[in-house]
This record gives structure tokens, C-alpha cells and sequence, in this order.
């Protein structure tokens, strides 16, 4: 109980002087949000999940969050999948991904802002496969980071607008097959997230965050199955946040891990699956959703986080029970905060 209040004390004394002078309630009401940012872990259309949408429909894989997506302002997730009908899988790969070009459709419905194409799977049906992605995204009007038709466009990122803000979107992976998938000045490709490459990443986030209020960073790193979060991936996160980066969401592990607030940054390691199949490991059917709120001088006023379990390939929102368990792991697992 007691490390649980010194981290909470230790958010709000984060967040600004107000928040550590004020109770719950008065800071709350006193730091209205002015825009709601929420992030979301590995969403897989192919396989099970394919099969689900095909016998039910697209509507059924977001019932369940379809409501608390479509509230916020900006949604942001990771597409660990191709959208195409082209293509040969990858050949050495134990598993491979691609799906129905009508996702792009059904991810704009469920109002995603923009998605990360920087990944182990976005290439596994080749260029022509990961080129149609691109175009089926943006006739669908959804945003994609960490990708693109050449390094520079990667690299650029995007900037979206909305109720006088700017929210800037970058996107990298250093979890990557082959070198082969690494976008070039005149080649589709993918941008990493190595050692090696930490100069042009942070390079990136400074002038995407010249240009912005709040700048997102997503990333496909860790280690799969594990919920600890290693040296490697903790530096990457803090080198981000030092660039300019205002929020880092994780993925890959495919299980939920530790948040850290970094500078006042909240650095989500790991959210866990999405839409996904469904795992025989109980820690790879949890998952998070969380949602970020900023007030109108884009400051961090509160995160709320919405688990749930993928059962059938959909996620579905925990109990109260299933809840307080995964809250508990998560507080346990997180560093300078406490939720």
C-alpha cells in the first residue's frame, strides 16, 4: 500500500504542482480534458479472426470497445497484418499474416486515427502485398507510421489535426526478418528501431515534434511471452521521450507489460494483443486499451485503461475479478506509477 500512494504521489507530482496540492476529485474537475488519445496493441485479421469475420461479420471483432474507440479523439494501434488478396508468403516464416483489404473500412469505422505498419508481418506476403496495404489504408482515410513507399515518407511521419491540436504519428520496429524489409530512397519498406539506427529515430521524433503538440511513438520490440521489460527496450523508450516524444506504446511481446512514466511521459512497454487469435497461454489473452487524457494547455491530466481477454478473437472487457488481478500484475510490473 505504501509503494502504491508513492507512486500515485509521484504521477501527480509528475503531471505539475497542482495536481500534488490537490485531492482526487478537485484535480479532476479542475483539469477537464480537452482531447482523449487512446492506444491499443497487435491487431491480426487473418486466421481465426478472419474466419470469425467472415461468419459474423466485421462489426463483431469491436463490439465489446467499439464505444469507448468511437469517444475518443485519436485512436492509434498496431496493424500486424497486410491488406491485400496478392502475394506469396515469405518463405522460412513460421507464421504469416495477411487479411481482407475491407479491414482498412472496418478499422475507420471504429474511428482508428492511424495505424503502425512497423512490424515482423506487415511484409510477409511481399511489396506488392504491403504496397496494397498503403493504398487500402489511406482510401479508407486511416493514417499509417513507420512505413511507406520510400525512407523519406517513413521517416516523415504524419500530423493530424483535430480541435486546434496537432498529434504527430511515428512508428518503428526492431523486430525485423530481414534487411530486405527496411524501406530505401527508392524501395516500400520499414523503419527500425536498433541501436544502430537510434540516431535517424530520434532524429525523426525532434522534427515530427517541431511541428506538433503531441507526438505518438509506437513500437514493435521486447521479447515474446515475457512480461519484463528489458534494459534495451527501456533505453529505446527513454532515448524517444528525450527526443520529443509524448507517448510510447509497445507491442510484440503479445502479453501485457510494465507502464513507466519517463519525464512526466507515459511509456507503455507492452499493451498486449488486440484482435487477435486466440492464445492457450492465459498471459497472451490479456490485454490493454488505454486512453490518455490531455487539458487544454496539452498537459497530462489522467490515463484510463479498459483490460480485457481475447476470447474467439475478439477482445472482450474483463470482469471486476479478471480486473483487479491484471491491475494488481500491471502495478507490480510498472515504474513511477501506480494505477
Amino acid at each position: 500500500m505504501k509503494r502504491m500512494l508513492l507512486t500515485f504521489m509521484m504521477f501527480l507530482m509528475s503531471l505539475g504542482p497542482e495536481f500534488a496540492d490537490t485531492g482526487v476529485e478537485k484535480q479532476q474537475a479542475g483539469r477537464q480534458a480537452a482531447i482523449t488519445i487512446t492506444v491499443a496493441g497487435d491487431m491480426m485479421f487473418d486466421k481465426h479472426v478472419g474466419a470469425l469475420i467472415e461468419k459474423e461479420g466485421g462489426a463483431v471483432v469491436f463490439e465489446d470497445y467499439a464505444g469507448h474507440l468511437k469517444s475518443s479523439d485519436f485512436v492509434f494501434g498496431n496493424l500486424e497484418t497486410a491488406l491485400s488478396e496478392r502475394g506469396i508468403p515469405v518463405e522460412g516464416k513460421a507464421y504469416t499474416f495477411r487479411s481482407s483489404p475491407e479491414i482498412a473500412g472496418l478499422l475507420k469505422e471504429n474511428n482508428f486515427t492511424a495505424v503502425s505498419i512497423a512490424n515482423n508481418h506487415i511484409l510477409d506476403y511481399g511489396t506488392a502485398a504491403f504496397t496494397d496495404t498503403l493504398q487500402h489504408l489511406k482510401a479508407a482515410g486511416v493514417f499509417y507510421g513507420g512505413g511507406g513507399y520510400t525512407r523519406e515518407e517513413a521517416e516523415a511521419g504524419v500530423v493530424i489535426e483535430k480541435k486546434d491540436l496537432r498529434v504527430g504519428f511515428l512508428a518503428f520496429s526492431s523486430v525485423i526478418p530481414n534487411v530486405a524489409w527496411y524501406a530505401r530512397e527508392n524501395r516500400p519498406g520499414i523503419l527500425g528501431a536498433y541501436r544502430i539506427q537510434e540516431a535517424a529515430y530520434t532524429e525523426s521524433i525532434r522534427k515530427l515534434k517541431e511541428k506538433c503538440d503531441l507526438v505518438v511513438v509506437s513500437v514493435h520490440w521486447g521479447k515474446e511471452g515475457s512480461t519484463e521489460v528489458r534494459m534495451q527496450e527501456m533505453e529505446t523508450a527513454h532515448k524517444m521521450v528525450d527526443a520529443g516524444a509524448d507517448v510510447v506504446m509497445g507491442h510484440h511481446p503479445h502479453v501485457v507489460q510494465g507502464v513507466e512514466l519517463y519525464k512526466g511521459k507515459p511509456i507503455f512497454y507492452s499493451l498486449g494483443n488486440f484482435v487477435f487469435t486466440q492464445s492457450r497461454s492465459a498471459l497472451s489473452n490479456r490485454m490493454l486499451v488505454a486512453s490518455l487524457r490531455y487539458d487544454s494547455e496539452k498537459k497530462l491530466a489522467g490515463i484510463d485503461l479498459v483490460p480485457g481477454i481475447i476470447m474467439g478473437g475478439k477482445p472482450v472487457r474483463m470482469d471486476v475479478e479478471q480486473k483487479r488481478i491484471l491491475i494488481a500484475e500491471l502495478n507490480r510490473l510498472s515504474k513511477n506509477i501506480c494505477f
